[in-house]
């Protein structure tokens, strides 16, 4: 079985094998680099679009039995800003689920750059002093401590993702 990731982001690579090894038997994960149409930093529906655009190239272009969109964004509730990992899965029917990891609310002082359409991971980096939050603990480790980790927000949002394709028959009788 060969599972296409519409990118080539170490974590994410590395959340998707997690996943898809515990639930799949003789998986391979094939990293393909893909564009996903959205802005570096997606707001709102937007990652929603970038998720399912990465997923749907990825499993073209590997001609995968999966493919599988992450994107990291930004989302607006009540008065806040608060960051999460959309997830979509799609096999080779076209069938997709979807998928959210946990979300973290943002420092506002960081709203008027992320605004401007800068990464969170860029914004992260310069406000601690680090360099390549995105590819490795993401904005969640710095903040907890790595208690948690961009790659667990990932793999939850993965379990989440799949259970529509492991539940199709429910699913397809609506």
């Amino acid at each position: 079985m060969l599972v296409a990731v519409g990118s080539t982001n170490p974590v994410k690579v590395s959340a998707v094998e997690e996943v898809f090894s515990k639930v799949f038997r003789g998986m391979k994960v094939m990293p393909v680099s893909v564009d996903s149409e959205v802005s570096a930093q997606p707001i709102g529906s937007e990652t929603v679009r970038g998720a399912e655009i990465r997923a749907r190239k990825a499993i073209e272009v590997a001609q995968a039995d999966y493919g599988v969109g992450i994107e990291g964004g930004l989302v607006e509730f009540g008065s806040k800003f608060y960051n999460l990992g959309f997830v979509a899965v799609v096999d080779k029917t076209g069938f997709m689920g979807t998928g959210t990891s946990g979300w973290f609310e943002l420092p506002p002082s960081f709203m008027s750059r992320l605004r401007r359409g800068e990464e969170l991971a860029n914004i992260v980096d310069s406000a601690f002093g680090l360099k390549g939050v995105g590819r490795s603990d993401g904005a969640v480790g710095v903040f907890t401590g790595n208690h948690v980790t961009r790659k667990d927000l990932y793999v939850h949002g993965l379990y989440m993702a799949l259970i529509p394709i492991l539940n199709k028959g429910i699913w397809k009788q609506i």
